[in-house]
């Protein structure tokens, strides 16, 4: 059981995305962290990705319908954007969501005690936590250091935790981590990104599980 310092508001109303990619869509554009399994099936070509790891990937989505889509080059072709201006607006975007309370960033307490930082509520938490300062600020605040490990095991939540010797032995989090990837709604991957207030990039250090 894990018992987060945070509440779950309800998410907004889905919004209907027409045939044609019009400028008004741009305020649909989300980033949406995926597994590179994903990008390598999908295929780079036809759509906008960066990575966070070798197997741990963001693309750019359209929210529309209560479902996601991947942006495709021809929606900017069409509006006159680029890949860069994309991410501007998706980064935008999801910060707005942040605002909306559509995901939460916050403190967890694991079974045996353990805290944690989090982001989960919908399809936005992994990129909100990876992407917005709320959750690195949060964790240096909590925490009191500079750097922090980051697992995205499923679509709908993000883990961040301390590097301190009982944190990385908690047998707590080896379990919440492997119970979200094993049974959360679209795994993503159980490998470590690291969080030290940059671009979140793969975990240099050895890990505990």
């Amino acid at each position: 059981m894990i018992n987060y310092r945070f509440s779950i508001s309800p998410p907004s109303p889905p919004r209907g995305l027409d045939t044609e990619f019009a400028r008004k869509h741009l305020d649909l554009v989300y980033p949406y962290v995926v597994p590179n399994s994903w990008v390598e099936y999908v295929g780079e070509d036809s759509l906008f990705t960066w990575a966070f790891s070798d197997d741990v990937r963001m693309v750019l989505v359209v929210d529309g319908s209560g479902t996601v889509r991947n942006l495709r080059p021809q929606d900017l072709e069409a509006v006159g954007e680029t890949a860069e201006s994309a991410f501007d607006i998706a980064a935008h975007n999801l910060a707005g969501a942040y605002q909306r309370q559509e995901f939460e960033i916050g403190i967890a307490t694991l079974k045996d005690g353990t805290q944690i930082g989090g982001a989960r509520g919908n399809w936005m938490a992994p990129a909100g936590g990876l992407m917005i300062g709320a959750l690195y600020e949060s964790m240096k605040e909590n925490f009191h250091g500079d750097e922090f490990a980051a697992v995205a095991p499923n679509q709908q939540c993000l883990f961040a935790f301390a590097l301190d010797e009982a944190t990385l032995g908690s047998e707590s989090l080896r379990l919440a981590v492997d119970d979200e990837f094993r049974s959360g709604a679209k795994p993503i991957s159980r490998s470590w990104l690291l969080l030290n207030g940059q671009w979140p990039q793969e975990y240099p250090y050895e890990r505990s599980f």
